[in-house]
């Protein structure tokens, strides 16, 4: 089986999914990763083996538009102690998740793992609700739909085919990350599977997230690779996305195939990320900004069939987490 991804669209906070931290990232969030290994402040108090952590991301994205809100809440327990700072920050943590844009709400409950801090391993299953509005949820009879922008547009007008659904989410993920002086490089896959009440006759739908036409019952997967340079709070680098689904012979009708239509989703571009104080003891902390711009190297509808190659995404976001 190929590794498909399709369309364009979509809601904010599937712009800011890569931003967010490791664990963010790894329950597919979707805000643009900020988190990276830095010095930290030194704490002025001791962190409790056994203790609670919350995540909160924020995020507004273009080409395709949209906005999100990532929340994560953990009891987390420290697995061994150690003051090498290869292994000091090690962890396994159980909590809710959940995700909130205009289109629609995710939540449920996550797990991560983290036996030293260049490995983290996580998994979430959530349930999904779509509101039926902002011309989403749309689902399809193929792959090879049109999904475009301008369609997806078309289909939400006035008496629109969108329509209010739900379903469940089940997302796997591991962030890989390690850092020589100040060069940081990472890797963050993701992989996600979809089980959505569709209309009678669909067996696709447009992911405003992903930004990609999935199959419901499948497969989709996501990487984000970064090369980073630290400069004190201040961090600069590259990211290169790949995106795409796992199309089934089911997925088709019969008769129909694979056309080749929906390449996987390829886009490179910078990476800049500010974080104002990193002090692991406070109850707010580590506040971040980040932009991120990408352009599309693959596409089906965004490397000049309907938007111009020239057009970046564009991702902002915000990103802060605490414990007590």
């Amino acid at each position: 089986m190929r590794m498909r991804s399709a369309v364009a669209g979509g809601c904010l906070w599937g712009l800011l999914v890569v931003l967010a931290s490791p664990g963010a990232l790894a329950q597919g969030s979707q805000v643009p990763g900020a988190a990276v290994p830095r010095q930290e402040d030194a704490p002025t108090r001791e962190i409790p083996r056994l203790h609670t952590f919350y995540r909160v991301g924020i995020a507004a994205r273009a080409n395709p538009t949209g906005l999100f809100t990532n929340l994560t809440f953990q009891v987390r327990y420290r697995l061994y102690e150690s003051e090498s700072p290869m292994l000091k920050d090690n962890f396994v943590s159980l909590g809710p998740v959940a995700f909130v844009s205009p289109a629609l709400v995710r939540g449920g409950l996550g797990v991560e793992l983290q036996p030293f801090p260049m490995l983290q391993l996580s998994a979430s299953y959530e349930g999904v609700g779509w509101f039926g509005n902002l011309n989403y949820l749309q689902s399809f009879p193929s792959p090879n739909s049109d999904a475009s922008d301008r369609r997806l547009a078309e289909l939400g007008g006035v008496g629109g085919t969108n329509y209010v659904s739900s379903g469940s989410l089940l997302t796997l993920a591991a962030m890989l990350q390690f850092k020589v002086g100040p060069i940081a490089v990472r890797s963050n896959p993701r992989f996600f599977s979809f089980d959505l009440r569709l209309r009678d006759g669909d067996r696709v739908f447009y992911e405003p997230v992903l930004d990609a036409v999935v199959p419901n019952g499948g497969w989709v997967a996501s990487n984000d690779a970064d090369v980073l340079y630290l400069a004190g709070r201040l961090t600069v680098g590259l990211r290169y996305t790949a995106t795409g689904s796992f199309f089934r012979p089911q997925d088709y009708p019969t008769g129909e195939t694979d056309t080749g239509l929906n390449p996987t989703i390829h886009r490179v571009g910078p990476f800049v990320s500010y974080t104002f104080h990193d002090e692991p003891d406070r109850l707010f902390n580590a506040p971040t900004v980040v932009l991120l711009s990408q352009w599309f190297l693959s596409h089906r509808y965004r490397t000049g069939t309907e938007v111009s190659q020239a057009m970046p995404w564009v991702a902002l976001a915000f990103q802060f987490k605490g414990i007590r």
